[in-house]
Order: C-alpha cells, then sequence, then structure tokens
C-alpha cells in the first residue's frame, strides 16, 4: 500500500477520494461550489467539441457525419474532463521538480554576479521557495485537481450505471449516422457506454501510476 501511494500518488488518491466523496454527497459544505466548478470544466470541454463539429460543418460535413460526431464527443465530454484534469494534476507533480532545480541552479549562479553575502541571501531564498514548490504542489495542485476528477465521476457513472445506457436520443443520432435510418439496437448502445467509461477507466489508471 505504501509503494502504491508513495509521491505524489498520494495527493491524486486523496484528492480523487475526496471529489467521490462530495459527488456523493459526504461533504455538503463544498459539493455545491465543487459541483458548479466541475460543470464549468465541463462546459469548456464540451464547447471545443462542439468548436470541432462547428468546424466540420464549415468543411462541408454531411448531416450524418455531425450527429456521428455529437453522439460521440457528448458521451465522452465527461470521461474526457476527468481525464484531463488528471493528467494536469500529474503534469503539476513532474513539473515541480524542475522548477525546484530550475530555482536551485538560479540561485547558485547568483554567486557568479554577487558578493558572498548577497548570493548566499539568494541562494537561501531559491531554496525556500524550491522546498515550497515541492512540499505544497501536491495538497495545493494536484489534489483538487484529482478531486475534481473524483467529482465529474460519482456525479456522472453512477447515473449511466442506473440507467444501463447513455440516453435513446444519442443511440438513435449514432445509428442514423452510421446506417442512414432510425435505431437503437443495444449493441450500439452498450458501444457509447464503453465510450464514456473508458476515458474514466484512463483517468483511474493515471492516479494509480502516479
Amino acid at each position: 500500500m505504501i509503494q502504491v501511494l508513495r509521491g505524489g500518488r498520494l495527493w491524486l488518491v486523496l484528492g480523487a477520494v475526496a471529489g467521490v466523496a462530495m459527488g456523493l454527497g459526504h461533504l455538503p459544505w463544498l459539493a455545491g461550489s465543487a459541483r458548479a466548478l466541475a460543470g464549468t470544466c465541463l462546459a469548456l470541454v464540451d464547447s471545443g467539441a462542439k468548436a470541432l463539429v462547428g468546424v466540420a460543418a464549415h468543411h462541408g460535413a454531411s448531416r450524418r457525419v455531425l450527429l456521428g460526431l455529437a453522439a460521440v464527443i457528448g458521451v465522452a465530454v465527461p470521461g474526457v474532463t476527468a481525464w484531463l484534469a488528471i493528467l494536469a494534476a500529474r503534469g503539476s507533480l513532474r513539473l515541480r521538480g524542475l522548477v525546484a532545480v530550475l530555482l536551485v541552479a538560479l540561485g547558485a549562479a547568483s554567486f557568479a554576479y554577487h558578493p558572498a553575502g548577497v548570493a548566499g541571501g539568494s541562494m537561501a531564498l531559491a531554496l525556500a521557495v524550491a522546498a515550497l514548490a515541492l512540499v505544497l504542489t501536491g495538497p495545493l495542485v494536484a489534489a483538487p485537481l484529482a478531486a475534481l476528477a473524483g467529482l465529474i465521476g460519482a456525479t456522472f457513472l453512477p447515473a449511466l450505471v442506473l440507467r444501463g445506457s447513455v440516453g435513446h436520443a444519442v443511440v438513435e443520432d449514432l445509428h442514423i449516422a452510421l446506417y442512414g435510418r432510425p435505431g437503437a439496437p443495444v449493441g450500439l448502445a452498450a458501444a457509447l457506454v464503453v465510450v464514456a467509461v473508458v476515458p474514466f477507466l484512463m483517468a483511474l489508471r493515471d492516479i494509480l501510476r502516479g
């Protein structure tokens, strides 16, 4: 267990657990604001997806192509948003080491340009800031991003599991895109559920990889 949670992984796991707890209503004093923030992130990703559909329409894509794009992108948006949050959290944990090294190098370079007393003070400041970067990035950056991903997952996945489908209209749109006629076969609905769930699984994998 210690091996799994070492380093930045601990903050990813703690953040995701906190997000799931908020999504399930166990932290009501934070849930409202957190859901609003998650909704904003979803809206941003959804806007990007709609812009992609708009570009396809502008370049003369057929109605069937647009329906298919909209259906697939629509069901994938929550999972993709959660996955992007985890990727950003992992990125922050990786960058903190680089930032710390650059700060220390900057402090060391002071000895080439300033008297020893001044350079010593600069080095001490650089070391202090580098230490803060290493210590605080996890709880102040990575954990909140992981919490956002956990909140989206806890909000979206239970409804998806209970419903067992992504919605009749979405399935029918994709069926029209693929076959040119209305329909909502179970196999296609199951495929869209997989599309919706896979990004969440990728996010979970990245949390455990740290």
